[in-house]
């Protein structure tokens, strides 16, 4: 490493998760280099980390000499996992969106100064043909690695986020564990853990004193209330948990996310039981059932209060797409330390 600063490549960087896991870890980190196609992301990105030499390119156009003159210690990505994931069709290595993948663990044996990896992925990629070749890719280089399956509320935060990670680094084997053996937590890692300040439950991560006009614009509608409340997923202020958030969060009703009742005056057993009675809606109006705001989603993901924020040309959707792509600060924050020994 170059006067002792770790030379961070950021591929498939999305709103910056990577960036922000490494700043949180301080481990005198840089990010010498971001790569990302989508433009949505890439204007968050650049919004947020301004200093930073983000590209908007296809990963494939990378090869080894330009990362070469980087001169990278680490490269730290999160490819697409629509290859992969359970709604998807799993094409697997036959889906183009692996194309960038594939590429890359054919320049990977070129790469000069390359000593580190972590990858994150959706649950299913431990499972894939992608992920017998790139870890064959791996010991090839002569990489050592560890696999994990992981979820924030390992580190106390409220919301299931379960997601396959793969940390992989020359020339010293890790104290624990083994290849092959799926890790589930972080004990025994022997690292410090990055973990909320927050607390356990979900209010320290709620957005305080909403506006009448900006709750407005959460609530949910009168149409999804009476269709979809059987499967909504309500929770309260003082829950210690919260389902995943997709990037289909407000868009469909099932398996996307949860909902918040705002109004925690309000008995949400009582005022249900009343609404099965007759079905109408007017009965679960005092509840001030809504979705969580893109800020609160970004608190439960560990992206900083102060630091983290979208342009306001950003529409609500594209929010909530681009941070149901995106990962988890927090847990890769401390995998990123567990890969260095911290």
């Amino acid at each position: 490493m170059e006067g002792n600063k770790l030379r961070i490549l950021e591929l498939y960087s999305g709103i910056g998760g990577m960036h922000y896991a490494a700043d949180l870890a301080d481990v005198g980190a840089e990010v010498v280099f971001s790569v990302d196609i989508n433009t949505a992301a890439n204007e968050v990105y650049q919004h947020n980390f301004p200093q930073t030499n983000q590209q908007s390119r296809n990963i494939e156009s990378l090869t080894a000499k330009e990362i070469n003159k980087l001169k990278p210690d680490i490269i730290m990505m999160s490819p697409p996992c629509q290859p992969f994931t359970r709604v998807g069709l799993k094409l697997d290595v036959q889906d183009n969106r692996c194309s960038s993948f594939l590429h890359l663990l054919e320049v990977l044996p070129n790469l000069e100064t390359v000593s580190l990896v972590l990858m994150e992925n959706v649950v299913g990629f431990e499972t894939s043909e992608m992920r017998n070749a790139f870890t064959k890719t791996l010991k090839n280089c002569a990489f050592y690695f560890r696999e994990f399956i992981l979820s924030p509320e390992t580190i106390s935060i409220p919301n299931s986020r379960k997601r396959y990670y793969l940390l992989a680094r020359k020339l010293a084997d890790f104290p624990f564990g083994s290849e092959n053996v799926l890790i589930t937590n972080f004990s025994n890692t022997g690292s410090s853990l990055q973990t909320s300040l927050k607390g356990k439950t979900l209010e320290p991560y709620l957005q305080e004193n909403l506006t009448d006009e900006e709750l407005a614009r959460y609530l949910l509608s009168d149409k999804i209330l009476s269709k979809y409340w059987r499967i909504l997923d309500v929770r309260q202020k003082s829950d210690a948990s919260s389902c995943c958030f997709t990037k289909a969060y407000t868009h469909y009703a099932e398996g996307t996310g949860s909902v918040l009742q705002h109004n925690s005056n309000e008995s949400f057993h009582e005022r249900f039981a009343k609404f099965k009675n007759d079905e109408k809606v007017e009965k679960l109006k005092p509840l001030k059932l809504r979705y969580f705001t893109p800020r609160e989603v970004a608190n439960l993901m560990g992206f900083p209060d102060q630091h983290f924020n979208f342009p306001e040309t950003t529409s609500l959707k594209t929010c909530y797409r681009l941070l149901g792509n995106s990962l988890n600060v927090l847990v890769v924050s401390s995998l990123l330390r567990i890969l260095l020994g911290k």
